[in-house]
């Protein structure tokens, strides 16, 4: 359930799927350890695999970037695995490399995340290495100077790419300036600005055992992994935090349109409405209604907008679990002189899920969609890591994936349509359309 969810084609796979592997016992139960100083370590061991998920996510939020310095934590994260106090970054990626291992850094819009892939033999290595980044970064100067050109690079080329120009309009109108609209990028200016003294800063008010969850999958048990993280964890003080800024959430006064110009060939539409965050009233029928309107190539946009009208090249609804309000998104790739069509067929589509209630065919049919394709893109131990780490940020709990699937399986006709008719209201328009 990350920022954009992929789209499952089969569906006939996915009923297999649930039959052989009913949703509320898919998942083995998790093992969950908080240490003395509110580290949490939550483990899930699968013995018939010899591959190990580390995933470290530490709750450090968009929220908390200080204003004119978009982009500290994703610089800040770039730097971890870089070089620390012990050792440089080459011989940790030589270190890594030699027990079969691969490492990243990374960051979402209410985390940030470090993690890990390795046989179980190079479990305690690889651990060894996270450890060390996360906890004694050397900060070098000169790499810096490097990733802070890199980083800037990359976040001038995303703005290249048409979703990611369209997607972020959606949340410049949606959020305005609330930190959820800025790219977790940051801009090439936020970067430029950015000093060595700012990252060092920033890392020590945020970077502290009490705000960070390690999970655990795959061919390690709960006694090996508590070990170790006791062993290379237990020792990191705890510390009272910065203060995270407060930003309202905006409440849209009315429909908008944010419209942008590029050297494009065709139209990228996005039609955002302000959705549940996580866990909030709303949150499950919504995700029933992401399946039922974007779930697979038999769900009502693709059918309507593709199938029948022809009208666009590509068309997907998306629906991000945040902490704060969230948005339910549909992505339409056209020709620019279909825009007003699009826009008129898909309000139709929208207004008609809020006006009559789903059969119960359907309901079945996106519910089966939704949990098999759940079931699916858990059976990496990657994303089996990042879920439970994930999870543990929000509040949720390790119990959260069962709860989830009983959740989805209990919605009905009437939340669906209760549900629609109070999210399709106000929406924000973002289009990138071609240059005249």
């Amino acid at each position: 359930m990350r920022t954009v969810n992929s789209r499952v084609a089969v569906f006939a796979g996915l009923l297999c799927l649930l039959v052989a592997c009913p949703a509320r016992s898919c998942f083995a139960a998790a093992r969950r350890i908080t240490l003395p100083n509110e580290l949490r370590l939550v483990v899930r061991p699968d013995w018939s695999t010899e591959v190990v998920a580390i995933e470290i996510l530490l709750d450090i939020s968009a929220l908390d970037e200080p204003p004119g310095q978009e982009g500290i934590r994703y610089l800040t994260q770039r730097l971890l695995l870089r070089g620390t106090a012990h050792e440089s970054g080459a011989s940790m990626a030589n270190r890594l490399a030699a027990v079969g291992g691969i490492a990243d850094a990374t960051v979402g819009l209410d985390y940030v995340e470090l993690y890990a892939l390795v046989p179980a033999d190079g479990f305690e290595t690889a651990l060894e290495l996270l450890a060390d980044a996360l906890r004694y970064p050397a900060f070098d100067p000169a790499e810096v100077e490097k990733q802070r050109h890199d980083a800037g690079e990359l976040a001038h080329a995303a703005r290249d790419e048409p979703f990611q120009e369209t997607y972020l309009a959606l949340r410049e109108g949606l959020y305005r300036n609330h930190p959820y609209s800025h790219h977790t990028l940051g801009t090439p200016a936020s970067l430029a600005a950015i000093t060595r003294e700012d990252l060092l800063g920033f890392y020590r008010g945020h970077y502290v055992p009490n705000r960070a969850v390690v999970a655990v999958c795959g061919g390690v048990g709960p006694v090996r992994a508590t070990r170790a993280v006791r062993r290379l964890f237990e020792d990191w003080p705890a510390r009272p935090t910065s203060i995270r800024r407060v930003y309202e959430i905006r409440t849209l006064p009315a429909s908008e349109v944010v419209a942008r110009e590029r050297p494009l060939r065709r139209a990228h539409l996005i039609v955002g409405f302000p959705a549940a965050a996580a866990g909030e009233q709303g949150y499950y029928p919504t995700q029933v209604i992401d399946a039922i309107l974007g779930g697979g190539s038999t769900s009502r946009l693709p059918r309507r907008l593709r199938e029948e009208l022809g009208l666009v090249y590509t068309v997907s609804s998306f629906y991000p679990t945040l902490s704060q309000t969230s948005h339910f998104g549909i992505y339409v790739v056209t020709e620019p002189s279909y825009v007003d069509r699009i826009k008129a067929a898909i309000i139709h589509e929208l207004n008609d899920l809020a006006e009559h209630p789903v059969n119960e065919e359907e309901l079945a049919r996106a519910k089966a969609f939704l949990l098999g394709s759940y079931a699916l893109s858990h059976q990496r131990m990657k994303e089996q890591a990042y879920s439970l780490a994930w999870y543990e940020v929000l509040g949720l709990g390790v119990e959260f994936e069962n709860r989830y699937a009983e959740a989805i399986e209990q919605v009905s006709a009437q939340d669906v349509q209760e549900t629609a008719q109070g999210l399709f209201q106000r929406f924000v328009l973002a289009a990138t359309l071609p240059t005249t």
